[in-house]
């Protein structure tokens, strides 16, 4: 698959720059791992506030949680709070009052996908840092400018969007942060708020009943020639390092890195996340790049089956 390669003169004018780092916790000693070895924020999430994870992928206790904030602090980090999915109306009051109790506590900001919760801070008077999910399906630069308008001051931009068809969604003017997966490491092909195919992460077809509830991304679709399962075509590894490398010259401010119930594995995809950005940041050129980037990209990753729950 060829490179994509936005207009010159945008990405021109952003080379060089320095993106956050931000990465996926479950626990306070995840947490302070990350936030002193080159991440510079953290998100994370309660079981009781619906979010698209499943429950190993959030925090066991609320303290624990507010012990993250606290240290964050004392680091000068940032600590966001996921709160990205349609919340349930028997939910709802409970859970918006939890998040809005969290933000009064120091949680830098929260992740959404649902503009009624994102209204009902609004009505209230909530102020803080919003981060458009996802699955809060921003698509183009109308999109971007209507989240804008509402109090969403970044957003996380869908991993199937090429850099050429999301360039126009970098603009200066309307001044809102973008966020981008390290997509050599996690791509999805799928709009992954309505996808129902097996996980391209893994490439295996996912038929665990709890897990297809918990993502609808995994579930599979049969085939009818010999009763397998389809799973999307994913692009190769060149063709996400040049997406990768094309998202930063254009000006993504942040690279996120995955949460994940095996603490192992995103501690490996952290390490390789990193050195991909600090790559790009070095100025290197787009062939030294995926050069260097296939090395990094290629080296094991042995931990089976992506939802295995590992606790550190």
């Amino acid at each position: 698959m060829p490179a994509t390669k936005p207009k010159a003169a945008a990405a021109a004018v952003r080379r060089n720059h320095r993106m956050r780092v931000l990465v996926g916790v479950r626990t306070l000693n995840e947490a302070g791992f990350y936030l002193t070895h080159g991440a510079d924020e953290v998100y994370c999430g309660l079981p009781e506030i619906p979010n698209h994870g499943v429950r190993a992928e959030n925090y066991a206790s609320e303290a624990e949680l507010r012990a993250t904030i606290d240290l964050a602090g004392k680091l000068k980090k940032q600590v966001f709070l996921v709160a990205n999915d349609v919340f349930p109306a028997d939910v709802f009051p409970k859970a918006a009052a939890k998040v809005a109790e969290l933000v009064r506590y120091g949680a830098s900001g929260v992740i959404i996908r649902d503009m009624a919760l994102l209204e009902y801070f609004r009505r209230r008077g909530l102020k803080t840092y919003f981060t458009l999910s996802t699955l809060g399906l921003c698509f183009n630069r109308e999109a971007l400018r209507f989240f804008k308008e509402r109090g969403v001051s970044r957003i996380v931009l869908p991993q199937h969007l090429t850099p050429a068809e999301a360039a126009p969604m970098f603009d200066g003017k309307l001044g809102m942060d973008i966020e981008v997966f390290c997509l050599p490491l996690f791509y999805e092909v799928n709009i992954n708020s309505l996808c129902s195919l097996s996980c391209p992460c893994s490439q295996e077809a996912v038929t665990d009943p709890r897990l297809q509830r918990a993502y609808t991304c995994l579930s599979a679709l049969k085939r009818s020639d010999d009763g397998g399962f389809y799973t999307m075509p994913m692009p190769d590894s060149a063709s996400l390092l040049n997406y990768f490398y094309d998202f930063y010259r254009l000006g993504a401010q942040c690279m996120k890195v995955a949460r994940g119930p095996n603490g192992d594995e995103v501690r490996e995809l952290f390490y390789k996340s990193l050195l991909l950005t600090r790559l790009l940041e070095k100025g290197v050129s787009r062939e030294a790049f995926v050069h260097e980037g296939r090395k990094i990209v290629s080296s094991s990753q042995n931990y089976g089956k992506r939802y295995i729950v590992k606790r550190d």
